[in-house]
């Protein structure tokens, strides 16, 4: 089949989606599909967490092929449990998202796999048959995808925050990303803002590049939110105190010493996480009980929804990043579907699956309420200074068309180790106007120099 044109595709796209007829990839007729899908949970165990008593094994009424035939079973396996209302339920949501959307499509998900155990179950899985595609969700999958795309050439794989030049000579993967470091430059003018002590702090789950150029983006923008509201020195005092990895994506626990520690032994007021759990933002709000306030933010999920409908209104609660991986996964299959699937790298940022990119008025920015595929948790205004909810607003539009970009130089700082240990003294990392690009961003090893990693 001839590669299909942008403009072509977006045509097929939007039959697809409505279920009509599509002469020209193959006459396919959108069959109406049965009750729900197939729900797999994992036999195994996820960097720290058992599996649920038994190995339960839970499968829902297989969906009723379409007239034509024509289907697309898709598989996604997950590192954590859907119920850590982070990193995993985002996932979940998403799939579950078009899973409802598309009568074509059936879905099997498998929670709670470790990276250990990630090809055998994938492999056992594809073993059955029938399957077209493999999401897999975690970096950690990448061994597992790279030697079962060889073996399975007639299945799509899709892998979720791996480098694509990992699988540069695989035609059957493609990559993708939802990306934070804008939000989490945004979170950080919340944190400079509102901090009282100026000292503010993040709480790693690893220190792979990812996290870090979050990191890093948090700290830029924590300094310009205390410069912008005259406090910390111009915001030359801030320090951004960084706790030893977790060395996993989720151990609740863990992140809720470490959220502690920052507080009680730094005098930190702000604590950003990536850690797949609720437990820093439930620690920070514990001190407001105490008469002392603590800020932290929603981390893939709205966390601060998930509280309200518990009956709680959280005091701690400033703004936070999510992800929406609906669009992306709704993107992907349809291709997929359509017989115009290509290998690619999706790295979605601020204004990508939006319909229309264009920045908005400060008055009019989506800031704060769900857009596109990452978008900025709800603010808290009456904690954010107005001074500070207008700059964010106003960078959050100038960012959807790279207007502007937090690691632009100059910037300093020094080289770190996966612990965070520094290998060398400060020194000049991006000169002053020059703008880091993909590769600068994806493999990023080094700490701003206002950041003090707790090694």
């Amino acid at each position: 089949m001839a590669e299909v044109s942008r403009r072509d595709f977006l045509k097929i796209a939007a039959a697809l989606a409505g279920g009509v007829v599509i002469g020209g990839v193959g006459g396919y007729l959108l069959g109406r599909r049965g009750q729900g899908a197939t729900s797999t949970e994992a036999a195994g165990e996820e960097r720290g967490l058992e599996t649920p008593a038994g190995g339960a094994t839970t499968t829902s009424p297989q969906p009723a092929p379409s007239q034509s035939g024509a289907r697309v079973k898709a598989l996604w396996i997950y590192v954590g449990p859907i119920g850590d209302y982070g990193w995993t339920r985002a996932h979940h949501d998403g799939k579950e998202a078009v899973d409802k959307k598309f009568p074509w499509l059936e879905t099997v998900h498998i929670e709670r796999v470790s990276e250990t155990q990630a090809y055998n179950v994938i492999k056992g899985e594809l073993e059955k048959g029938g399957y077209k595609a493999v999401f897999a969700t975690s970096y950690g999958f990448m061994d597992a995808v790279k030697r079962l795309a060889r073996e399975y050439p007639e299945v799509h794989f899709y892998h979720c925050s791996g480098p694509w030049e990992e699988f540069k000579d695989l035609p059957n993967v493609t990559t993708y990303f939802a990306e934070f470091y804008q939000l989490y430059y945004l979170n950080g003018i919340a944190a400079g803002a509102v901090t009282e002590t100026c000292n503010v702090g993040y709480v790693p789950a690893f220190l792979i590049p990812e996290v870090v150029r979050h990191i890093n983006a948090f700290a830029i923008g924590a300094l310009h939110g205390a410069k912008l509201m005259g406090k910390c020195d111009s915001g030359r005092r801030i320090t951004v105190y960084v706790t030893p990895p977790l060395n996993a994506w989720f151990a609740p626990d863990k992140a809720r010493d470490a959220a502690k520690a920052l507080v009680d032994q730094h005098d930190v007021d702000v604590i950003a996480f990536t850690e797949d759990s609720t437990a820093v933002l439930e620690t920070a709000e514990t001190y407001w009980d105490q008469g002392r306030r603590v800020y932290s933010f929603s981390h893939y999920s709205n966390m601060y929804e998930y509280f309200k409908k518990q009956g709680r209104t959280l005091r701690s609660h400033l703004t936070g990043q999510i992800a929406n991986w609906a669009p992306i996964y709704e993107y992907l299959l349809v291709k997929l579907y359509a017989g115009a699937a290509v290998k690619e790298d999706v790295w979605a940022r601020l204004g990508d699956f939006v319909p229309i990119r264009w920045r908005r008025p400060i008055d009019a920015s989506r800031a704060g309420t769900p857009e596109g595929a990452v978008y900025l948790a709800p603010l808290n205004t009456d904690a954010i200074p107005a001074r500070a909810l207008e700059e964010i607003k106003r960078r959050y539009e100038e960012m959807k068309e790279l207007l502007f970009e937090p690691f632009t130089g100059p910037l300093r700082g020094y080289k770190i180790d996966s612990t965070g240990k520094p290998q060398e003294d400060v020194k000049t990392k991006v000169p002053e106007g020059v703008r880091l690009g993909r590769d600068e961003l994806w493999y990023m090893d080094w700490f701003h120099e206002s950041i003090v990693p707790l090694v």
